[in-house]
């Protein structure tokens, strides 16, 4: 999807302790207005939800209330759902009640008490971070390997199984939630790249066929206009709908017969705004909220069903620059999100990245220079400098809820054979040994299998194979990437040693 961004960028310029068993770690938290109650975590322990809070602030009626409030409200606005006695320990109980018209598993809690007559928040407020606990599902994950492939879906393409001839262990498949109704293909796609030995990540995607419900309202002022669009967690119906989206999907794909999805992507190249996630929200503060408000649902819905699925948030690969066309930089996006997740309930999100050249259309998947570089200040990562990334997910403040540094998906990356093709093999080549020599690394998907005609217009032709289906060096030279004989003639055509340009991590 990253072809357009050229394209589009030059319109656009021309137009937690209740215990050691419960918690991981106490969240850093603070309670609002500056009161003295702090949730430190709300769990799921079998049946019930139980949040934990320490404290004390007067109520007229000498009772703590928790008010449960969806994603897109804040208290008091909620339901009165608990009370207990005002304590500087207080615990409060209630019913799951998953799948059921009082689920709490979306809602978000917070400590209120009763002053001047009306409810007054006094704490912070927190979601569920353990959905998995009531998962329905918990398939063993298909981590059979790191390389992947966009794949041809026209059936005369896909019945060629060169996903398989080329190793692939995994696949991408593009889902836009106007298709939520229409599933017998993607069920189709689904357990035959299983079968094939494939885990299979799925990109949820908004587009122009999505249901307005589903549509973020930021989003409408130039619904039609985009590629894809935020989702809408902004109101009661948008939400709604998300919940029963991810949870239905999870389901549906959790190896039950209609095959099994290990990973959720939520969004493509979210930072980048305008062509790929649309929302003129105004200020990058919304903007990110929204989004993290979206992610929180889908994040607990999927985990809900399928225990063992992992959920990304997608950039691209500008890093420490944003332009015209960009909200924000990969850096500033995942910092955003990483304080607003933290701040109501740390989960383990991933990070899925497409790391193009910079240029993109350029040949030399190694080169560094002023654009790409080691420093956490290289205004693009690409595969050259995928250090930059882990080494930042690496550093405490970014770490998962178990202390574990966050995985990361190159989830689309492509190499145009219209430098040559030598030089597209070298780059795929390259591409692939960087991946695997960062064990942070679960996965490089090359984007694609075959070239596409819209790509071609734009003078991107990254695929594996000619529109024809003829196969292009890269093909062979991605499907033995590990042979010493391969590396050996695409360091050849790079005109560099390709194993001494790797930054191992």
């Amino acid at each position: 999807m990253k072809v357009l961004k050229k394209f589009f960028s030059v319109a656009l310029a021309l137009t937690f302790v209740f215990s050691a068993s419960l918690f991981y770690a106490l969240p850093n938290v603070e309670a609002k207005g500056g009161s003295q109650v702090v949730i430190a975590g709300a769990l799921i322990q079998g049946a019930n939800v139980v949040v934990a809070s320490s404290g004390t602030v007067a109520s007229d009626d000498g009772q703590y209330h928790l008010v449960a409030s969806n994603v897109n409200q804040a208290a008091p606005v909620g339901t009165d759902v608990a009370q207990v006695p005002v304590s500087a320990a207080a615990n409060f109980s209630i019913p799951l009640a998953k799948d059921t018209a009082n689920s709490m598993l979306f809602k978000k809690f917070t400590v209120c008490v009763i002053s001047g007559g009306a409810l007054k928040p006094v704490s912070n407020s927190m979601f569920i971070t353990n959905p998995e606990a009531c998962a329905s599902f918990a398939p063993a994950r298909m981590d059979y390997g790191k390389k992947g492939v966009l794949p041809d879906l026209l059936k005369s393409v896909a019945d060629l199984n060169q996903p398989a001839d080329l190793g692939a262990k995994q696949v991408n498949i593009n889902f836009p939630l106007s298709r939520l109704n229409a599933l017998a293909g993607f069920d189709y796609s689904v357990r035959k790249y299983n079968s094939l030995g494939m885990q299979v990540n799925f990109i949820i995607l908004v587009d122009n066929n999505t249901p307005a419900t589903f549509v973020n309202p930021y989003s409408m002022d130039a619904f039609g206009g985009h590629n894809n669009y935020g989702l809408n967690a902004h109101t009661d119906d948008g939400v709604n709908a998300l919940q029963s989206a991810a949870s239905y999907l999870a389901k549906h794909y959790s190896g039950i017969g209609y095959g099994q999805v290990d990973n959720f992507i939520i969004g493509n190249e979210v930072n980048a705004w305008y062509l790929w996630n649309y929302m003129n929200c105004g200020s990058n503060e919304v903007f990110m909220k929204e989004y993290a408000n979206a992610f929180r649902i889908m994040y607990n819905g999927i985990k809900s069903e399928n225990a063992n699925a992992n959920v990304y948030a997608c950039i691209d690969h500008q890093w420490a620059r944003a332009e015209a066309s960009y909200y924000v930089s990969g850096k500033y996006f995942l910092t955003q999100l990483n304080s607003l997740i933290k701040s109501e309930g740390n989960v383990d999100w991933r990070v899925a990245i497409h790391p193009y050249n910079a240029p993109l259309y350029a040949a030399g998947a190694w080169t560094t220079g002023k654009n790409v570089s080691h420093s956490q200040n290289s205004p693009y990562v690409t595969m050259a400098n995928l250090d930059v990334l882990t080494d930042f997910l690496c550093t405490p403040d970014m770490l998962s809820p178990t202390g574990a540094v966050r995985s990361v998906k190159c989830s689309e990356v492509g190499y145009s054979s219209a430098n040559g093709e030598a030089a597209q093999a070298a780059d795929l080549v390259y591409a692939y040994l960087s991946a695997e020599n960062n064990r942070y690394v679960d996965g490089l998907v090359i984007s694609r299998e075959r070239d596409h005609e819209f790509d071609i217009s734009q003078g991107m032709l990254s695929g594996l194979t000619n529109l024809d289906g003829s196969h292009k060096m890269g093909y062979e030279f991605y499907k033995n990437a590990t042979d010493p004989n391969v590396i050996a003639q695409a360091s050849q055509a790079a005109g560099v040693d390709l194993t001494k340009m790797i930054t191992p991590r």
